[in-house]
């Protein structure tokens, strides 16, 4: 009988703890539950967007329990669009070439070094020209990990929509974190059913549970004592929703008065949320938390009465391929509010685990937000089987998934 080959897999991605984000999470549970030997990380030390080093990535990888490997950068910095060809074959010449000249040493002595048999692309248009060299050249399997909006997203740059195909028609195997997902990658990009491996986000078990409410973060965040919380986490972004929680939160005082907002979070949108506060009149009653540490976030889950992420499809395509915060809140014991919209019809089960609204009805929100908060029956039931969904969706289970999705690409003939 022929040995089985030993999973060495790389992976490969700019967002990666300690960036905060849904990808990161995933990637993050991936790699401490696939197995100890299995699998080793290739992320960047600065941030592309900023520049700016990225906050405690020492420490991080020092307590991390499996191997990360830093490079400065994966992808070139995000800078204005180029005004002329020139410039734009002077960026190409000086600045693209050359990091990714870096880039590829670093994958192929890494390969060399782990006897690495397989490469997953966390990032699919900036990432994965590094797993095709690594297939081609180094005799790599090659997996992309897609979320979704990655693929829904329009693209205004026809060479990068036509890579996107390229790409995934070149992988070995695709993975999608949804029924929504899987769909999109064979009706937008053609990717073929049986190409498709189907891993659901799982949450954390280990790290996301019931617990007290923590009253001294709560008034550090500048909710007093005795008010309802509302929270929102995630990337500040328009498809999450949370202004749309914002302009339903006057309805929700006229019944409700003692009721505070929380939003965790960091992106583009947060001028654009700080004016509708203002314009609105909610800075008595509406947080931006900003990015908070892994305890915090923990207890804010704890604490809160009800989780809201009215998340909507934007005009481009943009969507939420899933949403993993509605379960993490599920797995510490509280009910869930998600848009109809995209994969999260799959993480909100509606009359479930939470409620499902249109995102782009802030009454809708309104209304779902105050039957959770005055309708303590409805509010328990939620609860309760929202947290025997999130217990019946292991993080841990999903590595295993994904393990074996890697051992039957470096077994097959």
């Amino acid at each position: 009988m022929k040995t089985a080959v030993p999973v060495r897999c790389l992976l490969i991605a700019s967002i990666f703890p300690p960036i905060h984000g849904g990808s990161a999470v995933v990637y993050e549970s991936l790699c401490r539950y696939v197995g100890a030997g299995s699998i080793f990380v290739l992320a960047p030390w600065r941030h592309y967007i900023d520049g700016q080093a990225i906050a405690g990535w020492r420490e991080y990888d020092a307590q991390a329990g499996y191997p990360v490997e830093r490079i400065e950068l994966l992808r070139p910095l995000m800078l204005d669009i180029p005004c002329s060809r020139l410039q734009s074959v002077w960026r190409t010449l000086t600045i693209d070439l050359p990091l990714k000249w870096r880039v590829l040493k670093t994958v192929a002595a890494l390969v060399r070094r782990e006897r690495i048999n397989v490469v997953c692309i966390g990032e699919l248009t900036s990432g994965s020209w590094i797993g095709l060299a690594a297939q081609r050249l180094l005799g790599c399997r090659m997996i992309n990990y897609i979320h979704g909006e990655e693929i829904t997203t329009e693209t205004t740059y026809r060479f990068y929509g036509r890579q996107r195909h390229r790409y995934l028609a070149a992988a070995d195997a695709v993975v999608a974190v949804s029924e929504f997902t899987r769909a999109a990658l064979t009706r937008l990009m053609g990717v073929p059913r049986e190409k498709i491996e189907l891993i659901p986000n799982g949450v954390d078990l280990e790290r996301f549970s019931a617990g007290p409410r923590n009253a001294e973060l709560l008034r550090r965040l500048g909710v007093r004592d005795g008010e309802k919380v509302i929270l929102t986490v995630g990337r500040l972004v328009p498809r999450k929703g949370m202004d749309m929680v914002l302009r339903a939160l006057p309805a929700i005082r006229q019944s409700i008065p003692s009721v505070h907002y929380l939003i965790v979070g960091e992106g583009e949108y947060r001028p654009v949320l700080e004016g509708l506060m203002s314009e609105l009149g909610l800075r008595d009653c509406a947080t931006l938390a900003g990015k908070l540490s892994h305890q915090d976030l923990l207890d804010l889950y704890r604490s809160c009465d009800v989780f809201a992420m009215p998340n909507r499809e934007m005009p481009d395509g943009d969507t939420e391929g899933f949403g993993l915060v509605f379960l993490e809140a599920n797995a510490c014991g509280r009910a869930v509010i998600g848009g109809r919209a995209g994969g999260a019809v799959e993480a909100v089960r509606d009359g479930e685990n939470g409620v499902l609204v249109d995102g782009n009805d802030p009454a809708s929100i309104a209304d779902a937000i105050l039957r959770i908060l005055t309708d303590a029956e409805l509010r328990e039931h939620l609860e309760r089987r929202g947290l025997e969904i999130a217990l019946q969706s292991s993080c841990a289970e999903r590595a295993r998934q994904f393990h074996a999705l890697c051992a039957r690409l470096v077994n097959q003939g």
